[in-house]
């Protein structure tokens, strides 16, 4: 009776295992987990601050590497995100900027179809694929997730998105194409369906992309978060370090997941953000370097960047080589052993040999930037950099800094002058690389302009909390939410030159479905809409606005009264309940809303004519 027993003992011992020796015997499991506006700085790992503890993400440094010379090749969201799954410069099919208004009317705003993502290249190795979380690669039906390679989709398609509500029209949060009816908190909520989806597949390869919002605006936490840091006196600040940690616990729950299925040693993990922090919006810290989100300095496409493969690389390596996110296609088609076709064009480099000391050399010549008219290349220890806009024309490296990263990362101090051989030597690669590119696909709705880069100080120390660009700007001008006016909690004077040629149109507008507000022209009138917690008020002028050129000013006060001026001339009032509860996460746009409209009318529901003068004042 003993034996037997034994034996029924033996055989239940031995099927509660196999799940995960089945998968342990496979492909390596694949984990990508990107966070939204994270600061190279502000990671403890990084070495900069202890003030916000990030055990669980610094563990995927500890046990793997760290690279400090850790790029992003677009130094904000979609177009990061585009070139992170095809393993290719976003710039070589149109995807510069963030979604928005399309050059020819009527093209599809989006990740192009003709590209295949890392999961298009995944599924038929056998892998099962998941995207949680963010997508901004557009909203049509065509760029779903679920029909780029994905089996599970549970996420949003659009940019910015509350924490604590499911978001409605376009920018809801979805189980594949159905809206869901609660989300709870989205960090926790992302890290769980993650969780879910590992437990459901611990006996096949799978793939997930976990693109975080946090830590990007608007700054929604919990209390349970925010009572963590009440050492820290600045509101807004205290709110980012809740948002930093809630994302570092999200994270410690999908690693404790990947080791609780015995599946730690079997499971590539890769950590980095999306770009630099928006350090004026959100206070996230960019350490040493100059410039933030949207700018071409390292602050802003610098980023923090970890891999860990236990029992296959190496643990606690600090590596200072450059790499970029155009890097993890290849570094993971290599784990899963999937042979990537010369026909594909990937721009990326397979990091594995790097990683195992199989190769001591650089995986890049050089990593090449193109954002607007800002530029930059690095070579080495050098960098060309030119991260201010003109008025107009294609980029160019004229007028371009020389910086030497290795004695100075934070940029402040141009030495082209006295290496006009270097000067040339990077401007002809960044030349060359350029040739190969193509238009961008779209306008900007965030920072085609990039109108906060010439108010950008020589270092983020300078830089005040509050800084925001206040214009002018003309129509087709777009601004980076990070720079984009300060208007949470305060009254503004929107004032701007206008000559129509239609009765409806956006003027203004900045933010989208949660929070914001818009100028804009329906049926001749003047209207003022804000949105505050996604609940709309509108005030609409008593009068048509004049044909010809008029000066068009809106005053929105602190008690939330709300005065239309043409011309100096009062033309009507009225008043909204409350004002703005948080900064918009989306940025500002001349001439047309983005893609999630603030006003009751469909994005981006141009307004034809002259706009100009443009400017955003807050009281």
């Amino acid at each position: 009776m003993k034996t037997i027993l034994g034996i029924l003992t033996f055989s239940v011992s031995i099927g509660l295992t196999l799940p995960a020796f089945a998968a342990t015997a496979g492909k390596p499991n694949i984990l990508l987990i990107v966070a939204d506006d994270l600061g190279y700085g502000e990671l403890t790992a990084q070495g900069f601050t202890t003030e916000i503890p990030t055990p669980n993400i610094d563990s995927i440094a500890k046990n793997g590497t760290r690279f400090t010379s850790g790029y992003v090749t677009g130094p904000y969201c979609s177009p990061t995100r585009a070139a992170l799954l095809t393993g290719r410069y976003q710039q070589r099919f149109g995807h510069e900027f963030n979604p928005g208004p399309p050059r020819e009317e009527g093209a599809p705003i989006g990740l192009s179809v003709k590209e295949k993502t890392l999961a298009d290249r995944l599924k038929p190795a056998g892998y099962a694929t998941a995207w949680i979380g963010k997508s901004h690669l557009g909203i049509e039906p065509q760029f779903h997730p679920m029909k780029r390679g994905f089996d599970e989709f549970y996420g949003f398609l659009g940019g910015a998105h509350s924490y604590t509500q499911t978001g409605d029209g376009a920018n809801v949060i979805l189980r594949g194409t159905t809206p869901v009816e609660s989300v709870g908190y989205t960090t926790e909520a992302f890290a769980k369906e993650t969780v879910d989806f590992i437990d459901r597949h611990r006996q096949d390869p799978w793939f997930v992309y976990l693109a975080f919002n946090a830590v990007h605006a608007p700054l929604d936490t919990l209390k349970k978060y925010e009572d963590r840091f009440t050492g820290i006196t600045d509101p807004k600040r205290r709110k980012f370090a809740a948002l930093l940690s809630a994302l570092d616990d999200a994270t410690g729950s999908v690693l404790t997941k990947v080791r609780e299925t015995n599946q730690e040693e079997n499971t590539l993990i890769i950590f980095h953000s999306d770009n630099g922090g928006p350090t004026p919006s959100i206070t996230s810290g960019n350490g040493p370097l100059r410039g933030y989100k949207a700018q071409t300095w390292e602050g802003g496409v610098r980023v923090p960047f970890f891999a860990q493969w236990k029992g296959t690389l190496p643990a606690g390596k600090v590596d200072d080589r450059p790499v970029a996110q155009i890097d993890v296609l290849p570094t993971a088609l290599a784990a899963a052993g999937v042979p990537v076709d010369p026909e594909w064009k990937v721009d990326g480099v397979n990091l594995l040999p790097y990683l195992k000391g199989e190769n001591a050399g650089a995986p890049h010549e050089a990593i090449f930037w193109r954002f607007g008219q800002q530029i930059a290349v690095r070579k080495g220890d050098w960098k060309l950099v030119k991260a201010e806009s003109g008025s107009s024309g294609k980029a160019s490296t004229a007028g371009a800094g020389l910086y030497n990263l290795s004695n100075d990362i934070g940029e402040k101090t141009d030495v082209a002058a006295a290496n006009p051989d270097k000067v040339s030597e990077l401007a002809a690669l960044w030349n060359q690389w350029n040739s190969g590119l193509v238009d961008p696909a779209w306008t900007s709705n965030r920072a085609g302009k990039n109108a906060g880069a010439k108010r950008a100080p020589a270092a983020p120390s300078a830089t005040p909390a509050d800084a925001s660009a206040t214009g002018p700007w003309k129509s087709g001008d777009v601004v980076a939410s990070a720079v984009s006016p300060r208007i949470s909690g305060r009254g503004f004077e929107v004032r701007a030159t206008v000559e129509a040629t239609a009765e409806n149109g956006v003027i203004v507008a900045q933010g989208g479905g949660t929070h914001g507000f818009a100028l804009h022209l329906k049926a001749g009138k003047p209207v003022f809409s804000l949105r505050s917690a996604k609940v709309l008020t509108s005030v609409e002028a008593a009068e048509k606005l004049p044909a010809g050129k008029h000066v068009l000013t809106v005053r929105l006060a602190a008690d939330g009264q709300v005065n239309f001026v043409v011309d100096g001339q009062p033309t009507g009032s009225g008043k909204v309940p409350a004002l703005l509860t948080a900064q918009p996460g989306e940025g500002l746009s001349v001439g047309g809303d983005g893609t999630n409209a603030v006003g009751d009318y469909k994005a981006p529901n141009r307004l034809p004519g002259l706009i100009d003068g443009v400017t955003v004042t807050s009281k």
